[in-house]
């Protein structure tokens, strides 16, 4: 009696087992989408404050599996900030303000919580999420002003004076969520944080600066640690995936207003 009951057990898990890789068989090769949301950064100017612009961006990922993938991210965003929108006396006093337009391609690696399958009938979300190490470039100054890093003009270039790099070293952190709307098409939520191998990125290091007329009394910047920025965004993406098995998509069929009243 015990070895019927234990052999119809195990034929049952056996089952269930067979079934469930039947309804989860896919190929999922990549995924690829668009983002628009908010980039903030934090720094040496006014840090105690923060100022939001907008930020967008498009990303490409080739899934490797179910969980997890590699992706290539590129997104532009604006960094400003103004020591007046600060509550310390000393901040305020320095009157020190920046902002910059930036371009950022990073590559990550990417990993979801739970298995996730576009166009699947019950695996149609997961949180994930993802790490790895880009590039930020500066585009173009649009304001600097009582820094103690100055901007060079095309004549100063010409004189053979130098301009601080414009590239930066980024390490990007990022937190998601996925939601599968239609078939292969899903709407997402991220949260990112970057560090960043420079403190210049507001021209302000931890070095003094001297008196001059812009700043009778001279300022120093925050030594504790490079320049950060933040984005929060949402987005929507495209899986170039396939399901076969029972698990596949398959959207009702209209009856018709015909068909309604149409007798039998």
């Amino acid at each position: 009696m015990f070895k019927s009951v234990l052999f119809l057990f195990v034929f049952l898990c056996c089952s269930q087992f067979v079934m469930a890789q039947h309804t989860e068989l896919s190929e999922n090769k990549g995924e690829v989408g668009v983002l628009m949301g908010l980039a903030s950064y934090q720094g040496d100017i006014a840090p105690d404050a923060q100022v939001y612009y907008r930020n967008y961006g498009v990303f490409a990922k080739k899934q490797l599996n179910s969980y997890v993938g590699v992706r290539l991210n590129v997104e532009m965003q604006k960094l400003a900030s103004h020591d007046m929108l600060s509550i310390d006396p000393y901040v305020i006093l320095r009157n020190a303000n920046f902002q910059i337009n930036t371009i950022e391609a990073s590559v990550m690696g990417e990993f979801n919580f739970l298995n996730y399958i576009s166009g699947s009938r019950n695996k149609k979300f997961t949180p994930y999420v993802g790490f790895g190490v880009g590039y930020l470039h500066i585009l173009d100054t649009i304001r600097n002003n009582n820094t103690s890093v100055v901007v060079l003009s095309t004549a100063d270039l010409l004189n053979g004076k130098q301009k601080q790099s414009a590239l930066n070293l980024t390490f990007p952190l990022n937190l998601g969520f996925k939601f599968n709307v239609y078939r292969r098409f899903n709407i997402l939520a991220e949260a990112t944080y970057r560090y960043t191998t420079t403190d210049k990125l507001d021209f302000i290091d931890g070095n003094a600066t001297p008196v001059t007329l812009a700043a009778p009394f001279g300022y120093q910047g925050s030594a504790s640690g490079n320049d950060r920025f933040f984005t929060a965004k949402l987005g929507i993406s495209y899986s170039f995936n396939n399901i076969y098995g029972i698990a596949q998509y398959k959207p009702k069929k209209s009856i018709g207003l015909f068909n309604r009243f149409k007798r039998k």
